[in-house]
């Protein structure tokens, strides 16, 4: 279950990006915690232990549409979504992220999240390869006035598999330790 700390940066953070106070909807998290701070901070589920939140957004499961867009069979045990992303700056972001693939790889092969215009572009900068699955609306969600100016943000479902974004991650770490 998301912890207070954890709970507070994600409360904080999308309150100040996007004036929104989502419920949280992750019993599982992983975060990055500086002394008695969280820095970054991510919910996931597993699909095949129940519905995805980002569903609302699709017009069929989430193994449907993986289907359809990788051009392959997919099953939903091997899917994790992840949400309710926040991080103190990019760099906390990152790392959370190469966590989170070093930890939750080995229980699943694609990730799926609903991301904004900004993360997309984070993890193109990143090497990361995703796949978008639909556009997320307002009109899909039962409680459109918690969620702000999320959604001119431009948010889509993506999916991605996630070996390759550790592989993608990882060069781009190291890179940047070459650099500094």
């Amino acid at each position: 279950m998301i912890d207070a700390r954890s709970g507070n940066l994600v409360a904080r953070k999308y309150q100040a990006v996007h004036d929104a106070s989502p419920r949280p909807g992750f019993s599982d998290i992983i975060d990055i915690v500086r002394g008695e701070t969280a820095t970054a901070v991510l919910g996931y589920r597993r699909a095949g232990a129940s519905p995805l939140f980002l569903e609302c957004y699709l017009d069929a499961p989430v193994e449907t549409c993986l289907a359809r867009t990788l051009g392959r069979a997919v099953t939903r045990d091997r899917v994790i979504e992840i949400g309710s992303l926040a991080a103190d700056n990019a760099f906390a972001m990152v790392s959370l992220w190469a966590t989170a693939a070093n930890d939750l790889g080995h229980e699943c092969e694609i990730a799926v999240a609903t991301l904004t215009a900004p993360l997309r572009q984070m993890f193109a900068r990143m090497g990361v390869p995703i796949h978008i699955l639909a556009p997320a609306t307002i009109d899909r969600v039962s409680d459109a006035e918690r969620w702000g100016r999320y959604y001119d943000s431009d948010p889509m479902v993506c999916a991605g598999f996630i070996a390759e974004g550790q592989r993608a991650i990882a060069a781009y770490l190291a890179a940047r330790r070459r650099a500094a």
